[in-house]
Parts: C-alpha cells; sequence; structure tokens
C-alpha cells in the first residue's frame, strides 16, 4: 500500500478556506435567523463538505501537483539560463 503525505491535503484545505469560512457563515446566519438550527450547526453544514473535499483532492492528486510545481520551476529556470546565454551570445 501507498504511503500518502498530508501535506497537499492539508495545502488545498488552507487554500479553500476563506470559502468554506464564508459559506458557514452565510449558512449558519440563514439557520440561525430562520430558526432552523443553532448557528454553529449552520456554520459546520456550510463549511465542512468544503473542506472535506480541498483535503480529498489534495490527497488524490498531490502528486501531480508536485509534478506540476517542480516541473514548473525547472521550465522557469531554464528558460532564465537560456536567456542569459543568448545575451551573451549577443555582446
Amino acid at each position: 500500500m501507498e504511503q500518502t503525505s498530508p501535506f497537499w491535503a492539508n495545502v488545498s484545505a488552507v487554500a479553500v478556506s476563506p470559502v468554506a469560512i464564508t459559506a458557514g457563515v452565510v449558512r449558519g446566519s440563514y439557520d440561525a435567523a430562520s430558526g432552523n438550527r443553532r448557528f454553529d450547526e449552520g456554520f459546520y453544514a456550510g463549511a465542512q463538505p468544503i473542506m472535506t473535499a480541498a483535503k480529498d483532492f489534495g490527497a488524490k492528486h498531490g502528486e501531480a501537483i508536485t509534478k506540476g510545481i517542480v516541473g514548473g520551476a525547472a521550465t522557469a529556470l531554464g528558460a532564465r539560463i537560456l536567456n542569459e546565454v543568448l545575451r551573451g551570445l549577443r555582446r
């Protein structure tokens, strides 16, 4: 069985936390104002699905995210080196 790191799951959860908090506040406020349930229950009902989906996405696609970041950094570094070499040849 493959060992997975929770790093990208946690990063994904942090990235969507402003959206989850906003959804939780809206849902909690609506539920509390309408008398359906307490604010904290509505907040949890609004925010938790977003956080769970983000963690699942990060855990499932962490390897692809890492490859994309490393590949992008390597491309940027290669472009900079090539640019400096071409600049040196023009002089």
